[in-house]
């Protein structure tokens, strides 16, 4: 996610908040309905001054709606953390899965067999 999708995020998160439709939030901050739209669907980049027009209208200052844009977006990093984790153990599963003969010894199923890491006996 990128900063000017979660700034949308943001502004609509705080828009719902007020309980302001987006028709009253373009009244009241200047930024035309259409363009509005357009900038809580991410259709288009949103400038600072219209961020500082919408923050007004919420009664915060600019800086708080882009702290909370920033969240959104380490969330949405965590997230695909989280997403690359799980593969790399699915994909582990997999491998065990399909080939178990080379996990026995690790699994203790032939105690003769040896580890190739074990030294040989002297």
């Amino acid at each position: 996610m990128d900063i000017n999708e979660a700034t949308a995020k943001a502004i609509a998160a705080e828009r719902s908040a007020a309980g302001l439709t987006i028709k009253d939030l373009s009244e009241k901050s200047g930024v035309p309905e259409r363009t509005l739209i357009r900038m809580l669907k991410n259709e288009r980049d949103i400038k600072v001054t219209q961020i500082a027009q919408l923050s007004e209208v919420f009664g915060i200052n600019p800086h708080e709606l882009i702290e909370e844009a920033e969240k959104f977006v380490d969330r949405a990093n965590r997230a695909k953390a989280r997403e690359r984790e799980f593969q790399v153990t699915d994909d582990l599963v997999d491998r065990i899965a399909a080939h178990p003969e080379d996990y026995d010894v690790a699994a203790n199923k032939d105690p003769n067999a040896r580890l190739e890491a074990e030294t040989p006996d002297e």
